[in-house]
C-alpha cells in the first residue's frame, strides 16, 4: 500500500483537475490519495469529489482543527 498526497491552492481550477486525473491512473486497489486544500475553500471540493466518484473510489473527509487544513481520503471501492 502507497499513500499519495496533493496540495491544492486557493483556486481549485483545470490544472489541479488534471492533477487528479493524471494521479488517479497511477492508484492501486490498496493506495490511498489525500486531498489537502485551505480550510476556507472546502466549499471547492465538490468537482474533486464527483471526479473520485466517477473513478470509483469512496471519499472520507477530515477538518484540520490544527492547522486549518481540509482533507479528502481517498481509497478505491
Amino acid at each position: 500500500m502507497s499513500d499519495y498526497r496533493i496540495n491544492f491552492g486557493k483556486i481549485i481550477g483545470p490544472s489541479d483537475t488534471n492533477k487528479l486525473y493524471d494521479m488517479l491512473s497511477i492508484l492501486n486497489d490498496d493506495d490511498e490519495l489525500v486531498i489537502t486544500v485551505d480550510g476556507s475553500d472546502a466549499h471547492q471540493t465538490e468537482e474533486i469529489r464527483r471526479i473520485l466518484d466517477m473513478n470509483g473510489f469512496d471519499v472520507t473527509q477530515k477538518g484540520g482543527h490544527d492547522d486549518n487544513k481540509y482533507h479528502l481520503i481517498a481509497r478505491r471501492r
